[in-house]
């Protein structure tokens, strides 16, 4: 029963992997897909890259070809957003990331069925785990952009203070806001890649006509950081009241850094109370028996002796 169910799903993988290398060569083959594949290459080369990679990778366009597969058009959406928010923003980021839960659904289930064959467990308890396994590989690659998402907007979060202090000293020296944003996002690029990219790309957007806040408030929607959001809605009172913007600036930028270190410090607070748990149930029973193993070898002899 075990080769029947390792037969049928390793079938099932191959012929849609078959299916997905003969959708793509046929693809390749027409002339308009080419075509339009040249101007989208054309568009995205001089703009931010997206994180899949800058050029087209045969395997990503197979796990696209694989996304295919899964209803989600109400969804799409949504997914996009999230993605964009990890930092995912080629227009087959979607399909890609759905191919990427079919296959991790596909493929994990069959390496466990591989090792309980080796291994010889019973057929009810590699049934169980193959169900179980298959629904983890599902859910892996969105764990996995959550993760990032998260990671992202920490990057960016702890960053943005400094890139302030230096959008000001920009601002004062005479620039203007454009250019001061592409000053920064040059200089930033070491301490913060994310968030160097993102305001390439506001500068970008700038430059092709977008006006001024419309490009921050696509900025503060792509990352998801609340302090990108209070930063629009500081600079839009600026320019409404008509204060100086550095000075702005300045005080955004003190107030988040004395945020970040408030942040510090509460994480540092909550160290001990998370240290607890390890220290109960992995470093104490260890010095229990380094301790007590001895006096209780020790106690044993004495009452069989005593026997």
């Amino acid at each position: 029963m075990e080769t029947v169910i390792f037969s049928l799903l390793l079938f099932l993988a191959v012929s849609l992997a078959a299916y997905a290398v003969w959708s793509q060569v046929a693809t390749a083959r027409d002339p308009v897909a080419a075509r339009l594949r040249q101007i989208r290459a054309s568009h995205t080369s001089g703009g931010a890259r997206a994180t899949f990679g800058e050029r087209p990778d045969p395997l990503l366009e197979l796990l696209a070809r694989l996304g295919g597969f899964l209803p989600a058009r109400e969804g799409r959406d949504v997914l996009r957003t999230g993605l964009v928010k990890a930092g995912f923003r080629r227009p087959e980021a979607v399909a890609v990331f759905l191919g990427c839960k079919i296959a991790c659904a596909v493929l994990v289930p069959l390496a466990w069925i591989s090792i309980a064959s080796v291994i010889g467990r019973p057929l009810g308890s590699v049934a169980l785990w193959t169900v179980i396994t298959a629904a983890a590989g599902f859910y892996l690659p969105s764990a996995y952009v959550s993760l990032r998402q998260k990671r992202r907007q920490l990057e960016i979060m702890l960053a943005l203070p400094d890139a302030l202090d230096l959008l000001v000293v920009c601002v004062e020296a005479g620039l203007g806001i454009a250019a001061a944003i592409q000053r920064v996002a040059e200089e930033i690029a070491v301490a913060s890649p994310a968030l160097s990219v993102e305001l390439a790309l506001v500068n970008q957007e700038m430059q092709a006509g977008v006006a001024r806040f419309d490009a921050l408030r696509g900025l503060a929607r792509r990352t998801g950081v609340d302090e990108l959001y209070a930063l629009v809605a500081m600079l839009i009172q600026t320019d409404r009241l008509g204060t100086s913007v550095a000075d702005a600036l300045r005080a955004h930028a003190q107030s988040m850094r004395t945020r970040r270190r408030q942040r510090a410090e509460l994480l540092a607070r909550q160290a001990g109370a998370k240290l607890a748990f390890p220290l109960v149930l992995l470093i104490l029973p260890a010095l229990l028996v380094v301790i007590l193993g001895p006096a209780a070898i020790q106690i044993t002899k004495a009452l069989v002796s005593g026997d």
